[in-house]
């Protein structure tokens, strides 16, 4: 029978930790790896409505529903993502669009179509029609946040300390584009995003990385 001495093994548990140590040292150095999955679909368009449609007449943005939380950011990110992907579509931004109504005394009715939404469905004729006048838009897109889910799991662990954690986030959203002037849906498409993240800081995936991703795979299915 072999003995190993006291001093051979805490050789061996030194190397072993520094190696370790070495490892994560190396991974927190290079960042975080990130990887995400997505689906996209266009659900629904009205026949004639074209890219050049957008082109032309303009679109506003309004604010999201589903999340009081995340509602600016839904909005805003989906406003840098069609900047990015379709900077040939003239809009009038989500923070502009919120100043335009609340000078043109619209901010109840505004308030009123967004939460009769949330329970219909429709945005109603009359109130798409002074709206869409006052920000001199023919769309308005209403964005909706369907699901957000965080999850963390532990990937490397050493006597109970967790060193690498798998970080991930998934969204869904919806959109619907509104003809301002005859109060019909035009187009409609979804959008899930799901982020994944290795890292050994113990920081979560931001939600706007995440709503960008999604809105960026969803304006590529707009006409």
């Amino acid at each position: 029978m072999t003995f190993v001495s006291i001093a051979a093994l805490r050789g061996r548990m030194k190397r072993i930790l520094t190696g370790i140590v070495l490892c994560i040292g190396l991974a927190a150095c290079a960042g975080p790896l990130s990887q995400f999955h997505f689906n996209a679909f266009e659900l629904g368009r009205t026949p004639g409505f074209t890219h050049q449609n957008l082109e032309d007449l303009k679109i506003g943005i309004l604010s999201a529903t589903g999340g009081n939380a995340y509602r600016r950011v839904l909005s805003d990110s989906f406003s840098k993502a069609l900047l990015q992907i379709h900077p040939e579509i003239p809009q009038v931004p989500p923070q502009e669009a919120l100043s335009l109504l609340n000078r043109a005394d619209l901010a109840d009715e505004y308030t009123n179509m967004l939460r009769d939404y949330e329970t219909s469905g429709i945005l109603r004729k009359e109130s798409l029609n002074r709206i869409g006048e006052t920000l001199g838009v023919r769309y308005l897109i209403q964005l909706s946040l369907l699901q957000y889910t965080q999850d963390t799991s532990t990937r490397v662990s050493v006597f109970g300390v967790r060193f690498l954690e798998t970080r991930s986030s998934t969204l869904r959203v919806f959109a619907q584009i509104w003809d301002a002037a005859s109060g019909g849906i035009v187009w409609e498409g979804s959008s899930s995003v799901t982020v994944a993240g290795e890292d050994v800081r113990e920081k979560p995936i931001p939600f706007e990385e995440v709503a960008t991703r999604a809105w960026q795979e969803l304006i590529k299915q707009l006409p």
